[in-house]
């Protein structure tokens, strides 16, 4: 299966999305030598060792002072404006819109911003793909329903990242219609593309027309070869009080059972769950959990609550606890 691939697109940043993000490992370590007897230390400071060591560091402040310089006081009106009249490298205006826009205030931004942005949006088909993922991580942050029929044509994209992004801003926008699109995305090839589909599908409060297909495929979802779908179509299908992922959802609990996890890295390379991957894992699923009401995971949730590693876990898992031990038995 194709991972989605590496390039100069700033998804080192922790800004953009954790499901494409990737932190790969540039150094490489030579081993040193040992000397053959001990070296005496120098009393001397060499003035050039220390201005050697100084013009990186003067470097970066420098770089980081003028970048302060020439984006202080920008409004998202005026990245828009750069992507627009394409001045220097519109992918790059359209990264720091999608940054700025969940920290702007709403009422800098005039009637006309959204309309102008989805032309930009829809004329940039043919552009850097790149332009064309941040704008839609740009309409994922205005959560805007009218954004909703340029994401979902959207999905149809040659370009991987960019189905990806759409399918995640519809998600978050929440117009029921999203479902139509995105029920689909759940047989794609792309494990990527299937597990951000059953997330968006998780985070709508409504399937619209599509409720009658989009159980369903969640379900047949649940027996997917990749855990990060099967666990997303659990989840969805707990936030709909559907308790076909149930069985799933208990063994979200087991830390011995997320050890065995393996996820990809960006060189197709399976790689063990980091703690906080496990952390995450069993939090999510005792929210589900806890929204089944599920009694028969009482005892795991009590262990977890008593002797969990980490805290967080520990913490969650006494909430959860009170309402489980609550809820009706059935």
């Amino acid at each position: 299966m194709r991972q989605l691939p590496p390039g100069d697109d700033l998804r080192s940043d922790r800004d953009v999305p954790e499901e494409i993000r990737y932190d790969p490992d540039l150094a490489v370590h030579e081993p040193m030598q040992p000397p053959d007897a001990p070296i005496a230390p120098s009393r001397r400071r060499s003035p050039l060792l220390v201005l050697a060591l100084a013009l990186p560091a003067l470097a970066i402040v420098v770089y980081a002072l003028f970048g302060l310089i020439a984006n202080e006081g920008k409004s998202s009106a005026d990245y828009l404006d750069e992507i627009r009249m394409g001045r220097g490298a519109a992918w790059q205006a359209a990264f720091e819109l999608s940054r700025l826009l969940p920290l702007e205030d709403p009422a800098r931004r005039d009637s006309g911003f959204v309309p102008r942005l989805l032309v930009v949006f829809e004329s940039a088909r043919d552009d850097d793909p790149r332009l064309r993922r941040y704008l839609a991580l740009a309409l994922r942050e205005l959560r805007d329903p009218r954004a909703t029929d340029p994401l979902l044509a959207a999905l149809s994209d040659a370009d991987l990242l960019t189905r990806i992004y759409a399918a995640w801003a519809l998600g978050a926008i929440g117009d029921p219609r999203a479902a139509e699109g995105l029920v689909p995305l759940l047989e794609d090839e792309e494990a990527d593309l299937r597990k951000v589909a059953a997330f968006a599908l998780g985070a709508l409060s409504d399937w619209g027309a599509a409720g009658a297909r989009a159980a369903p495929a969640l379900r047949a979802a649940l027996n997917d070869p990749v855990e990060d779908v099967a666990w997303n179509a659990a989840l969805a299908l707990g936030r709909r009080g559907d308790a076909a992922g149930l069985p799933l959802l208990r063994r979200m609990l087991e830390r011995s059972y997320l050890a065995g996890v393996r996820r990809p890295d960006e060189n197709g390379i399976l790689r063990p769950l980091t703690e906080p991957q496990k952390d995450e894992a069993i939090l999510n699923a005792l929210i589900s959990l806890s929204r089944l009401g599920d009694r028969g995971s009482l005892g795991t949730v009590r262990s977890l609550r008593d002797a969990d590693p980490s805290l967080n876990v520990r913490q969650a898992a006494g909430q959860a606890l009170a309402m489980l031990e609550r809820a009706p038995i059935r």
